[in-house]
């Protein structure tokens, strides 16, 4: 039997509230957290502290009889495409903080995934307006094309090692631009970073990026110590290439080709 219900989800990380309401399709639409209603109590009482400026609301219809609804469907089909849609779309700390039925009758569904509060310099560096529903539409096709490139990236923003975001960063490269069975990987990588416009100096950080990947998951401690005791791989450096990382896939959301 499919059922509908509404679910609200507080995104944190948005430095600004909405100009105005933001419809993404049919079932989903952002807005400005009610302040009137004292809405924030609302997430407060369920455990959420953090600073809210946007919610979204969820019409999501489900099989009332499946016991994997409405979680982790709602999570998979939505809530994942979302966060990654946003991660990419700016730099900053962002995305979804839980999720609640609507109704305070219903608690299935209930679930919280951030209940910390953010920094207002760690919020994302973009404004979520009108663009964002042109974007949002394009990613849509990207993220059905490659989902596991932008889950991939979106669980990387929370790592903290440069090791592991750098073994997740490769990985999002190689899901978007090389072919099933291919094993010259890194030619493809560079040639699709050349196709999108990317200028030499760029396509060389991610030439060495890989570099340094194939380093770490072959345990080729030697010649790690060697590039991390240069004056190359510094922390900036390393902060520079996971955000044109960002700017790469940005790029293919504009132009997804099989």
């Amino acid at each position: 039997m499919k059922v509908k219900q509404k679910f609200l989800a507080p995104v944190y990380g948005l430095r600004k509230s909405l100009n105005k309401e933001i419809k993404l399709n049919n079932n989903l639409l952002l807005r400005n957290i009610d302040l009137l209603n004292k809405e924030y109590e609302f997430f407060e009482k369920h455990g959420l502290w953090g600073n809210y400026n946007v919610v979204l609301e969820i019409n999501y219809r489900y099989d009332k009889n499946d016991a994997s609804e409405p979680l982790p469907g709602i999570s998979l089909n939505i809530i994942n495409k979302l966060e990654s849609a946003l991660l990419v779309y700016g730099n900053g700390l962002t995305g979804v903080a839980g999720i609640f039925p609507d109704s305070k009758k219903s608690k299935r569904g209930e679930f919280i995934f951030y209940p910390y509060k953010t920094r207002f310099e760690d919020g994302l560096n973009k404004e979520i307006n009108q663009k964002f529903v042109a974007y949002f539409k394009n990613f849509n096709k990207a993220y059905n094309m490659r989902p596991a490139a932008f889950d991939i990236y979106r669980k990387s923003r929370g790592r903290f090692a440069n090791n592991d975001k750098t073994i997740d960063s490769c990985t999002v490269l190689e899901s978007i631009f090389v072919p099933i069975g291919e094993r010259a990987k890194k030619s493809f990588i560079l040639n699709g970073i050349n196709i999108l416009g990317f200028k030499k100096n760029d396509i060389k950080v991610i030439d060495h990026l890989i570099d340094y990947r194939n380093a770490v998951i072959h345990a080729d401690l030697t010649k790690q110590h060697r590039l991390l005791s240069g004056s190359k791989f510094t922390h900036t450096w390393f902060e520079n290439a996971f955000e044109l990382i960002r700017e790469i896939i940005y790029k293919f959301v504009e132009a997804p080709w099989k």
